[in-house]
């Protein structure tokens, strides 16, 4: 090739994928219009762990930083960091979080975009036996069809799907760099394939399937047979290296992901709803993508014999026949289909997990697919394939802008989601949604979300401040009660719990679920916070009561809940002051010493409480203990004739008459009517 046309040959590339990026944001920047979603409010706005970047390695060792709500936790310590980062970075260009987490989803969408387009040129480069150079049409058009396509942009609009496309972008490095060196191994380019992979393992689980990737690529693209020792050298050794990791996770970090992700069902359930849901669903959601909708209404397989059961079993096995007979005449179009299904099988096949399907699943098997579809379209005669190519990604950019302006709100976005069929947990968004537009409506969805789902407690819990606010208090109480009974162990059931109390106007019985919320997440700054509320306000009111005793324990706790808490800081030092004074003022200064204490132990003063220090002691027989609180009280007050005048009977109690005369000539300076410190002069004198 001369230089000439390998200048020509740079330019189209660059000249490529820029078009491509701009596909991509033609298709997606809506997102950046997009709200918070689903779990995003628990990883991504009341999550403490996502609010600072250090220390980086606690997302490491500490799952927790990745979810405030037990059950949403997971070994992906990429994801708070990433979310950490996006965090940070709004603060540095002074915009709101939710625009810069959208925009970091963007920028990792733009960029598996790129890496696709070099991945199916390497991909054709191994699966080609001539020295022809490789048909430019093919990489174009599956980056395309991937740059623009709705199923890509759900996970753009769902910034928690930052760990899917966290995942997803390193998996296709590590595909890259795969191919590379298995078509000329170099220590650097498999090296760059095991960073790439642990990556992928540090975002999300799927990248664990990685090693069925390679071993697809060897028996298709690799022209290998299964007893290779090379292909198992390859693939034992990415197996290896990802059990180690499991290991790591499983007895280092001390985590499961399983525990959290898979789920007991009846028997055959969960496999045979997803044979019919490669069909029906994500096949469907491939070539007409108009009804993408998170949490869909999906019912559950009933039977081997169910016909649509049979349609999807049929539908897979003849899609792998083809690729199994196809592995050496067109090893890539073999090695896509394989790579698809292999994707998908750790959530759409014999594992049970929460939900049967969801929109966003197929993310990491999508350029696979638009390998496929870039290659039927290849297949038109070639004054066809542009127009084709072109009008496609025009279809596929006006869905995704449409199924954009959706994720917009939880009212647009879950109001669809009804209109299409979803799950309780859509009811119950939809009826939060509303709430303050269409209380009753919202009323109606809730109840449904608990008809569907009778253990739902974040129903019963919306439900009950709904009830409370609307008067009928005994029922909301019962049913946010239930709600923390069903969870005791979770800290928002009880936080929950506790803020329908203060609803109901029970501030007594709130404080036990306030303080038990805390008690199990006491790192969460709302949990922390409410507690430290309710403490506050319990001061005051036994303030205003008259019942001192009680308003200075609840500051107190106040207090050491929160201890750089300004305004808490000023009550307890005027409570504990008001305590010493109100004894001292019954006769009983020594009673007072040990709350004064309390109060200069943590408060340099408050008013005159140095002074009420210095006679609790003094009054006790100890005026060696009494001077140094004297004197700093006169340091701020040098002109309180009584403060001045008890320093002086202390000094003479420890026989240091000259300092005693000192002190009261001075007080008589100022006030030279002072009987008691001319008779105490005399006296001296």
């Amino acid at each position: 090739m001369t230089e000439s046309s390998t200048s020509s040959t740079s330019t189209r590339e660059v000249l490529s994928l820029a078009c491509l990026l701009l596909l991509a944001l033609a298709a997606h920047w809506r997102s950046l219009n997009a709200s918070y979603h689903l779990d995003d409010f628990f990883r991504a706005t009341d999550n403490p762990g996502v609010e600072s970047i250090a220390p980086i390695t606690r997302h490491f060792m500490h799952p927790g930083t990745m979810a405030t709500l037990p059950h949403l936790v997971q070994y992906r310590p990429l994801l708070p960091l990433s979310l950490s980062l996006s965090h940070a970075a709004a603060k540095t260009f002074d915009t709101e979080p939710v625009v810069a987490h959208h925009a970091g989803n963007l920028l990792l969408h733009l960029l598996a975009t790129a890496l696709i387009f070099l991945l199916v040129r390497t991909l054709q480069r191994s699966a080609s036996t001539s020295d022809e150079p490789p048909n430019p049409f093919l990489p174009f058009a599956a980056a395309a069809l991937f740059a623009a396509h709705p199923v890509a942009g759900i996970a753009v609009h769902y910034v928690c799907n930052r760990d899917l496309l966290l995942a997803h972008t390193f998996l296709l490095g590590a595909l890259l760099a795969y191919t590379r060196a298995a078509r000329s191994p170099r220590p650097l380019t498999w090296l760059a394939c095991i960073l790439c992979l642990l990556g992928g393992l540090l975002s999300k689980q799927n990248a664990a399937l990685f090693p069925l990737i390679a071993l697809a690529h060897e028996l298709t693209l690799g022209r290998r047979t299964i007893t290779d020792s090379t292909l198992w050298k390859r693939v034992g050794g990415l197996a290896l290296f990802v059990a180690a990791y499991l290991v790591f996770v499983r007895y280092v970090v001390n985590f499961s992901d399983a525990d959290q992700l898979i789920i007991a069902r009846d028997s055959f359930e969960y496999p045979l709803t997803e044979l019919r849901l490669h069909l029906t669903h994500y096949a469907r959601n491939l070539v007409w993508p108009t009804s993408l909708h998170p949490l869909p209404a999906i019912n559950a397989a009933t039977g081997f014999l169910n016909p649509t059961v049979l349609l999807g079993a049929l539908f897979i096995a003849l899609a792998l026949t083809f690729a199994w007979r196809t592995a050496h005449t067109r090893p890539l179009l073999a090695f896509s289909i394989l790579a698809y299904f292999a994707y998908l099988s750790m959530t759409s096949s014999i594992l049970p997990m929460r939900s049967f399907a969801e929109d966003y699943r197929q993310v990491i098997s999508l350029p696979f697919a638009c390998i496929l579809g870039a290659a039927l379209l290849g297949s038109l005669p070639r004054a066809a394939r542009n127009p084709a190519l072109a009008l496609t990604a025009l279809l596929l950019t006006i869905a995704s802008t449409t199924n954009a302006s959706h994720w917009r709100t939880e009212e647009t976005l879950w109001g669809r989601a009804v209109a299409l069929g979803t799950t309780t947990q859509g009811h119950l968004n939809y009826g939060r949604s509303i709430l303050t537009i269409d209380p009753l409506l919202a009323e109606q969805h809730i109840r449904r979300s608990l008809e569907l789902n009778p253990g739902n407690v974040y129903a019963k819990i919306n439900l009950a401040l709904l009830l409370v606010d609307s008067t009928r208090i005994e029922e909301g109480v019962a049913l946010a009660r239930e709600a923390a009974l069903d969870m005791p162990l979770w800290g928002v059931t009880q936080y929950w719990l506790a803020r329908c109390l203060i609803a109901a106007e029970l501030p007594e019985e709130a404080l036990l679920p306030a303080r038990q919320a805390h008690t199990l997440e006491p790192s969460h700054p709302l949990y922390k916070n409410y507690y430290f509320t309710l403490l506050h306000q319990r001061a005051l009111t036994f303030q205003g009561k008259g019942q001192t005793d009680e308003a200075v324990d609840a500051a107190w706790k106040a207090h050491e809940l929160d201890p750089d808490h300004i305004e808490n800081e000023k009550l307890l030092a005027s409570l504990l002051h008001f305590h010493a004074l109100a004894l001292q003022m019954r006769g009983r200064a020594p009673a007072s010493l040990s709350t004064l204490e309390q109060l200069h132990d943590h408060f340099d003063h408050e008013a005159d409480s140095r002074f009420l220090h210095g006679w609790a002691h003094q009054s006790g027989g100890s005026p060696k203990q009494a001077i140094p609180h004297y004197e700093h009280h006169l340091r701020l007050y040098p002109a309180h004739a009584k403060a001045r005048l008890n320093l002086a009977y202390a000094l003479r109690d420890l026989n240091r008459k000259p300092e005693a005369i000192a002190e009261l000539r001075t007080l008589l300076a100022a006030d030279p009517t002072n009987a008691d410190a001319q008779a105490l002069l005399v006296s001296l004198e």
